[in-house]
Order: C-alpha cells, then sequence, then structure tokens
C-alpha cells in the first residue's frame, strides 16, 4: 500500500472525526488523490464514478426517500402509529412498543433510518413525555429503533450492498428480516423493564368489544399505508417488477393515497417532499461518486487483499477473523453513516469472506446489524445524534438507555447472526431458492 493511500485514509477518518459532513469528507479525500497521487492520467478515477452513479440499480435509492418523504407530510405515518398505538397502548410501557413497531414499519417503507428518526419522533417523542416517559428515553427507543429501517426490506442500504457485491438485491433484502424481528422483540422486553419505574400515564382499560371495534376503525383507517410494504414486495418477490421498478410502484401509490384518500398533503407539501427527497439524493449521488473513486483507487493498490493478507497473518481462526471483521465494521458505523458505511467496507472485506467461507448473503445481515448497532453506539453514533436534534434533549441524557440497548439487545443479535449463518439465509433459501 502506497504512502499516498494511507495519508489519504488519514484524512478521510481525521475530517469525520472533526465533525467535517460525510459527503465532504469524501470529496476531499477523492481531490486528494486526483492532486497529489501519482497515477498518470486520473480519468480511470472519474470515469469509474460516473460509471456507478448512472446505474440503474441505484434509481431505487432516491424513489423510496421521495415514498418516505410522501408518507411523512401525507399523514400515513401518523396513521401506522394509530393502529400500534390502538393494539398496544393501554399496556404499561404499551407507548414504548407502539413506537418500536411503528419507526420499524416506517423505517422499512422508507429504507432510511435518519427519516424514520423525524417522521415518528416528532410525534411520539412529545407523546410519551406527555404520557410520562423520560424525554431522553423516549428519543434513545426512536433512534435505536429507526436503525431497523436498515434490516427490513425494502432497505436501501441493502440495495447498496447488493449493487458494490453484485449480489442478489431480492436475496439481500431478507437476510436481516428474522435479525430485525429478533431486535424488536428485545427492544420491546427492555422497554417494560426500563419503564417500570417511569410515573407513566395508563389508558383506560376498555372492554374487549370496544377495543375490537378500535382496532377494526384504525386498522381500515391506515389500510392503504399499511399496504404500501405488501404491495412494493409483493411486486418484487412476486416477479412482477424488480426492486428498482418496485420503488416507482411506491411512489405512484403514496402520492394518490396522500393527496386525495388521506387528504393530508397539499401542493407546497408535495413539494417541500420533493425538495427534500431530491437534497438527500443529491449528497447521497454525491458520496457514492466520491466513494467509488476511493475505492478504484484502493483496488488499483490491492488494498483488499492486503487487508486479507493481514488479517490471514494474525489468525487463521474463522471465529476469531470474524470477531475482527465485526470490531471493524462497528467502527465504521461509529463514524460514517450507514450508506457511506457499506461504500468502505463491503468492497474491502469481500475477499475476507470469501476466504474464510463466509456467503455473500449471510455477509449482507452482518454488515447491516454492525453498521445499525454503530449508528447508535457513542461517541459517534451519527443517527443518535440526530435523534438528540429532533427529541430536543443533550446526548448524556440518552446515553444510559441506549446502551442498555446495544449491549443486550444489539449485540446479541449481531453475534447471532454472524455464528448463526441459517439465521440470515433461511428466508432467502425459502423464497428465492438461493
Amino acid at each position: 500500500m502506497s504512502s499516498i493511500v494511507l495519508w489519504d485514509v488519514a484524512l478521510l477518518i481525521t475530517l469525520m472525526m472533526i465533525g467535517v459532513p460525510v459527503a465532504l469528507t469524501f470529496v476531499a479525500a477523492a481531490l486528494f488523490l486526483i492532486v497529489m497521487g501519482d497515477y498518470g492520467n486520473t480519468s480511470f478515477m472519474i470515469t469509474a464514478g460516473f460509471a456507478k452513479t448512472s446505474s440503474m440499480v441505484l434509481l431505487a435509492i432516491p424513489l423510496y426517500i421521495l415514498a418516505g418523504s410522501i408518507m411523512t407530510n401525507g399523514g400515513i405515518a401518523k396513521r401506522l402509529l394509530d393502529v400500534a398505538d390502538s393494539l398496544f397502548g393501554h399496556y404499561r410501557g404499551g407507548l414504548g412498543v407502539v413506537t418500536v413497531v411503528t419507526t420499524a414499519v416506517f423505517g422499512a417503507i422508507s429504507g432510511m433510518a435518519s427519516s424514520a428518526v423525524a417522521a415518528i419522533g416528532s410525534i411520539m417523542i412529545p407523546r410519551m413525555v406527555e404520557k410520562g416517559y423520560d424525554r431522553g428515553y423516549a428519543t434513545s427507543l426512536v433512534a435505536c429503533s429507526a436503525v431497523l429501517a436498515l434490516l427490513i426490506p425494502p432497505s436501501a442500504t441493502m440495495i447498496l450492498y447488493g449493487w458494490v457485491t453484485s449480489t442478489s438485491i431480492t436475496a439481500v433484502f431478507l437476510a436481516p428480516v428474522l435479525p430485525a424481528l429478533l431486535l424488536i422483540s428485545l427492544f420491546c422486553f427492555w422497554n417494560f423493564v426500563l419503564t417500570r419505574k417511569m410515573p407513566l400515564v395508563i389508558e383506560k382499560k376498555v372492554s374487549f368489544k370496544e377495543a375490537k371495534e378500535n382496532i377494526f376503525l384504525k386498522t381500515r383507517k391506515a389500510g392503504f399505508g399499511l399496504a404500501m410494504p405488501v404491495i412494493i414486495l409483493g411486486f418484487i418477490y412476486g416477479g412482477v417488477t424488480t426492486p428498482t421498478e418496485a420503488a416507482a410502484v411506491a411512489v405512484m401509490y403514496a402520492v394518490p393515497v396522500a393527496f386525495w384518500v388521506y387528504k393530508d398533503m397539499t401542493w407546497g407539501s408535495f413539494y417541500e417532499a420533493v425538495w427534500k427527497a431530491a437534497q438527500v439524493t443529491a449528497v447521497l449521488m454525491l458520496v457514492i461518486f466520491c466513494a467509488t473513486m476511493l475505492a478504484r483507487v484502493l483496488t488499483f493498490e490491492d488494498v483488499p487483499q492486503q487487508i486479507l493478507t493481514t488479517l490471514l497473518s494474525i489468525t487463521e481462526n474463522k471465529i476469531l477473523l470474524l470477531l475482527l471483521v465485526n470490531l471493524f465494521l462497528l467502527m465504521v458505523g461509529m463514524f460514517m453513516e450507514d450508506v457511506s458505511g457499506i461504500l468502505l467496507a463491503a468492497p474491502l472485506l469481500m475477499p475476507v469472506m470469501n476466504e474464510i467461507g463466509v456467503h455473500p448473503v449471510h455477509f449482507a445481515a452482518i454488515i447491516g446489524t454492525n453498521l445499525g448497532m454503530g449508528l447508535i453506539t457513542p461517541p459517534t453514533a451519527p443517527i443518535l445524534y440526530f435523534g438528540t436534534l429532533v427529541g430536543g434533549v443533550k446526548l448524556p441524557q440518552v446515553i444510559k438507555p441506549t446502551l442498555v440497548f446495544v449491549f443486550l439487545a444489539y449485540l446479541p443479535v449481531v453475534l447471532l447472526t454472524t455464528f448463526i449463518p441459517e439465521l440470515a439465509l433461511w428466508l432467502p433459501r425459502l423464497v428465492t431458492g438461493l
């Protein structure tokens, strides 16, 4: 590995540590290679960037972002909350379960953890505080639950992974589903434990008949929103559309539902949704373009093979190698959001996975759960910081509950996913015949 690459990686890490936006850090790293690198004609890097960003597969990501933005402004998220509230809201700690379930569902449809924090957090955090929940705890629960967006299909992160590693996107969509269900269960369990001493306001219990009628009413009102993930995934796994075409279907479905069914969206809010989606997409494409240039140079310098050689020189034990890979992915997740983490880590570590016999679809679940844990692990924790902005709290107020969720929920799931391959492979094999 040449010294220029080492300096470039050091620049990338330093800029991230001092808080420079991720997109700008990748721009700086790419420019550093172009200006300082001794690669002759650097057009090969720019060509690689354009080739990747022009991929049809990537078109799915801005479309899912737009669908999620329309859902946020079109009242779909609020109705999903009402359904979950009718099911669990009358139990002690039930509002926390509502938050976990709704954030997971919304994050899955929008495909982005940050969208789930913004949409669900802005509604649920004030509601939870009103019902006696600690504000720091409520913020922590929303942020930790939002990371499930990386794992439940259709996930923008899994689309990127499949695209970067040339793995079936329909298969990698399903790989993290069982780990995600485990996480939801553990989050709900620890929610009941952590809220047992809080002065919660419990909704008055109603008769079974009244509860059933309320559930039916709320489900009927949210029916169009609840049908959205069923339609998207049904089209993909039914062979009707590709994941990219399904993303377009999601947008075409969300627009009339928001405008004419729920009637919560105006032309002004639609413009705002499109504008926000365009901003997110522009930043995302800039990151992908520059990260691709960086990855091209790293490949040119044979860095993935050198990483493989270095790890195998430490140990050839598969269990120890997987632990080292998990540690590396956790560090990546702590400093980068999921998109940048996938773009950087997947190409670097794939040779290691191939060498030790880890299936690419299994690795999708490993990298998804690890990066998700990194997003909420202090000291950097990008999604946790974003959650504090939405919740209006300071970071120390959310640290304690977050550490409980990380060490007693997320970490066990990461280890189970890593060392029990069937947890990731069973569902893809069942549905796609992997």
